[in-house]
């Protein structure tokens, strides 16, 4: 029997997991599974379970407990676009003025990835805006803002 070309299959639209030859949704599939990182449910599971301790823990944010959302990354949420590529290096951010810790899934590839993702955002939530500010001149190493949050990172494997 001959194979079934590969835009023949294609143009099906969907794999039937029967192995064959040309099959391009495999290389698809592959592709989505190295690219995705943590899916956005195995990181809401991991933050909804540390969040309050790291709360208990790191003390009071200054403008009350920060919103956590899940994005795919950095450019997707800054333009909107769901599936914008790119952001393989930002882990999170936190924006005093929303209140929010943003998680960018397309960095965060483990559970530990995720927890000090979270321990370093929410120690900026603690910090005084103006010195975060302030900071930024000396650089990230150096920006004593930053040195707290890397610092309160260490603590990660507490929250396993």
């Amino acid at each position: 029997m001959k194979p079934l070309s590969r835009e023949f299959l294609l143009n099906r639209g969907f794999c039937c997991n029967c192995g064959c030859k040309n099959c391009p949704y495999k290389m698809i599939k592959l592709k989505e599974i190295l690219s995705e990182g943590m899916s956005k449910n195995d990181i809401l599971k991991i933050a909804n379970r540390i969040y309050p301790q790291v709360i208990k823990n790191l003390g009071k944010a200054r403008k009350g407990t920060p919103k956590l959302e899940v994005h795919n990354n950095v450019y997707a949420r800054y333009s909107g676009i769901d599936d914008y590529p790119g952001g393989k290096n930002e882990h999170a951010e936190f924006v005093h003025e929303d209140n929010t810790i943003y998680l960018y899934k397309a960095a965060l590839n483990s559970e530990e990835d995720v927890i000090r993702a979270i321990l370093h955002e929410y120690t900026h939530a603690t910090q005084d805006p103006k010195k975060i500010k302030a900071g930024r001149e000396k650089g990230y190493t150096n920006n004593p803002m930053e040195k707290q949050a890397r610092n309160a990172e260490k603590n990660w494997k507490k929250y396993l």
